[in-house]
């Protein structure tokens, strides 16, 4: 090797000695930190303030409520176990021998907390059914009456 090889050489062994501590540590800095409990889906909407009805079953709670002008309504789902579906729909039908497929979806659980789903206002409805359905299995997990 000669005197301007030997020289070049040098050069870059330096620069790479340097270089390469520097580029580990900027990749070891710009790992994103990990995301700590976020759900899947938004965030619940604030309870109605009024409760109409309620179910006398322990887990899930679940009732019926309504602002304090009986405007709108709300179905109120509190979880406070595991799931043993792990994902399921909630439907809306018109009486207790009607099947899910006929009802209107009011939305989904999968896991423990409170859900709050806006419901429809009709005049002609007096008790309210519901059908829980798990989407995986294809079977109906639970009917709630009121």
């Amino acid at each position: 090797m000669i005197k301007l090889l030997r020289k070049r050489h040098l050069q870059i062994w330096l620069l790479l000695a340097v270089l390469l501590p520097v580029g580990i540590v900027v990749a070891w800095l710009s790992i994103p930190k990990p995301v700590k409990e976020r759900l899947l889906q938004p965030v619940s909407s604030e309870a109605l303030p009024v409760i109409l009805k309620k179910l006398a079953q322990s887990d899930p709670a679940v009732s019926i409520r309504s602002n304090t002008d009986t405007t709108s309504l709300q179905l109120e789902w509190i979880s406070g176990t595991t799931l043993l579906y792990p994902t399921a729909l909630i439907y809306q039908v018109k009486d207790s021998n009607s099947n899910f497929e006929t009802g209107n979806i009011i939305g989904r659980v999968d896991v423990r907390g409170a859900y709050h789903f806006p419901l429809r206002k009709d005049s002609s409805v007096k008790n309210f059914y519901f059908i829980v359905y798990d989407i995986i299995h294809h079977q109906v997990v639970q009917h709630i009456n009121f």
